[in-house]
């Protein structure tokens, strides 16, 4: 038998509640079952896990925490918990200020000596060195950002909404809603040395939320969560960003609200998908295998409200969606010659549930 695929969900949850849910995918059947669930973290909005799979690390999305002391502070915390190597049991959680309020994303150096979270209320992203146990140690780097955009309930102030580590760790690529920008920070000679490197624009009002990169290639892909759209980059030598076209995520014949949250790009590199709060599907693109180039494939329902996440297994065959609204996870078979989601008569029950990591 194949080995299981392990599935961590975080959810929108009070701290007495479930925040973090456990399951399990067996690929050969489509089987889905959850295994355990976790407490003791407030709205638990984002995950990733060390290659080793030793340490979970989460944000906890909140503008106020009680801290170790018992006071009220300001702001939302990054817990790690570590891992039992044999039961996969999560231990108990430490926790760090964010110095920012409702943070919402977090991501690891490849070489996974740093954790950088993103606040979106707090118009900064926090670094934090990590440990040799793995624990992220207290943090070292703060990047402020200073800007608005043209949609005044939205991009009021920069608003960084996620932060990716390039392949070899030596840029940190920040997508900044409330600016329309992707900003750059690279990392210097000394050993905590962090400092702002490059900066691009997206259309007014695009407010850019996530990115994605093309396994063994130099494009990559913003999702602009306000107008619906993907916008391809190319990376140059010295991994600056490069605009090229945006195509929207909406099929032509719909007129309603919708908002993008979540884009990822097929391991072998062939499709992007990306999902719609609202029209509450996921899109498919194809991609040009020379150009980079995005070709729109279809729109795949996902069976509920509000696909704020989803994942894909490490070998393609398999999709995850989270309908936050409809308190759900369910499960899709990618077809491998379209890669269009097919619906795999799964689904779970988790309680607004906002994020999906699969190990």
């Amino acid at each position: 038998m194949t080995k299981a695929h392990e599935i961590w969900v975080g959810a929108y949850a009070a701290k007495n509640e479930i925040g973090i849910t456990r399951m399990e995918l067996l690929p050969e059947t489509g089987e889905l079952f959850k295994t355990a669930e976790y407490g003791n973290i407030e709205n638990a909005s984002f995950l990733r896990m060390n290659k080793e799979g030793t340490r979970l690390y989460a944000v906890s999305e909140t503008d106020k925490y009680v801290d170790v002391d018992g006071d009220e502070a300001e702001g939302g915390q990054l817990a790690s918990f570590p891992v039992d190597p044999d039961t996969r049991k999560l231990g108990p959680g430490t926790y760090a200020p964010t110095h920012g309020i409702h943070p919402c994303h977090l991501s690891l150096t490849p070489t996974e000596d740093w954790v950088a979270v993103t606040n979106y209320g707090g118009a900064s992203v926090t670094m934090y060195p990590v440990n040799p146990d793995t624990k992220p140690g207290p943090p070292m780097i703060r990047f402020r950002h200073t800007g608005t955009g043209p949609n005044a309930d939205r991009q009021e102030a920069p608003h960084p909404h996620s932060a990716f580590f390039s392949g070899d760790g030596r840029l940190l690529y920040v997508c900044d809603l409330g600016m329309d920008k992707v900003l750059t920070y690279e990392r210097g000679p000394e050993a905590h040395e962090w400092s702002a490197y490059d900066a691009v624009s997206l259309e007014p009002g695009a407010g850019p939320r996530h990115l994605a990169f093309r396994p063994e290639s130099n494009d990559a892909y913003v999702l602009n969560e306000l107008d619906s759209t993907v916008t391809h980059f190319k990376v140059d030598e010295e991994g600056k960003l490069n605009r090229r076209a945006s195509l929207t995520t909406l099929p032509a014949s719909f007129k309603g609200e919708s908002t993008c949250a979540e884009i990822l790009v097929s391991p072998d590199g062939r499709f992007a998908y990306a999902s719609n709060r609202g029209h509450d599907s996921i899109a498919v693109f194809r991609i040009d295998e020379t150009t980079g180039e995005l070709q729109a494939s279809g729109h795949v329902s996902t069976r509920g409200k509000t696909p704020r996440n989803f994942a894909l297994t490490p070998d393609g065959q398999w999709l995850l969606a989270a309908n936050q609204q409809s308190d759900s996870v369910v499960l899709f078979r990618i077809e491998p010659h379209t890669g269009l989601p097919i619906y795999a008569g799964v689904e779970l029950p988790v309680s607004k549930p906002v994020c999906v990591l699969i190990r």
